[in-house]
């Protein structure tokens, strides 16, 4: 699903299997919704594994090369901007070939309105561009600010992806916030911090995102009756699923089944 502008592309890429080489002559802002395990080089550097979370905000310069690739990809905003538009001349790239940002809250919200634009039942154009400027100027607001090193919580991420972990692996049923906290090894108000700055989220948006995100699977790939497909995914009855859908999405469950190609 993509819309072309006059300064660019956005593009929301579904969470399926991938595999990408691109040398872009646009420069390229990227959010991450999903988590994605892969292998990926950078400026023809040698292939390494990647481990994207939800919440990481990704610039790649123009003509940078970068390959990237995934067994199970995770959906993704995708905004080509072009040189001119930015005030670049053509192969003038930026500071740093690659930069990436990890749990800043104000992109992941910005990012979640423009999604919901862009699956609408009837796309506005003139809001998808508005909100997509207002994500890539905050972007570039990040990417003047002083590099920082490492610190605050990055020596928790080994208890993030334990947390990340257990809700995928629990998320057809109740998950606790004390449970949560348990498995994270640390007290609750530690978690709400801690998980916070890594994915731009609380635990309890994280959880209903991912529930969100699995019954969107669920509704186009299958002929499920919802009231099951949202037993099976935690949700606590048929009518909280289509209001998680209706305030995130503008959908009821049933609109994005047939926007999905399955009526």
């Amino acid at each position: 699903m993509k819309s072309d502008f006059d300064w660019g592309r956005v593009s929301l890429l579904p969470s399926a299997p991938y595999s990408i080489r691109d040398e872009s002559r646009a420069y390229v802002l990227g959010l991450a919704f999903e988590r994605q395990q892969g292998v990926h080089a950078v400026g023809g550097d040698r292939r390494r594994d990647f481990d994207a979370w939800p919440g990481e905000l990704a610039f790649t310069s123009p003509d940078v090369e970068m390959f990237s690739e995934s067994g199970s990809g995770g959906e993704y905003l995708a905004l080509h901007v072009q040189c001119a538009a930015l005030g670049l001349k053509r192969g003038s790239p930026l500071a740093v070939p690659r930069a990436v940002f990890r749990g800043d809250r104000r992109a992941v919200l910005l990012g979640k309105q423009l999604r919901r634009s862009m699956l609408a039942s009837h796309p506005q154009p003139q809001v998808i561009e508005d909100q997509a400027m207002e994500l890539l100027d905050h972007g570039l607001s990040l990417l003047a600010l002083p590099r920082r090193a490492p610190g605050g919580y990055e020596h928790d991420r080994q208890a993030h992806a334990r947390v990340l972990e257990y809700i995928d692996a629990g998320i057809d049923g109740p998950l606790s916030l004390d449970e949560i906290a348990r498995v994270a090894g640390m007290p609750v108000l530690r978690l709400l911090r801690s998980f916070s700055i890594a994915t731009g989220s609380t635990p309890h948006a994280y959880v209903t995102e991912r529930r969100m995100q699995r019954a969107r699977a669920l509704l186009g790939a299958t002929d499920d009756p919802i009231a099951d497909i949202a037993a099976c995914c935690g949700f606590t009855h048929q009518s909280h699923l289509g209001a998680v859908f209706k305030d995130r999405l503008g959908l009821s469950p049933r609109q994005y089944r047939v926007l999905a190609g399955r009526s």
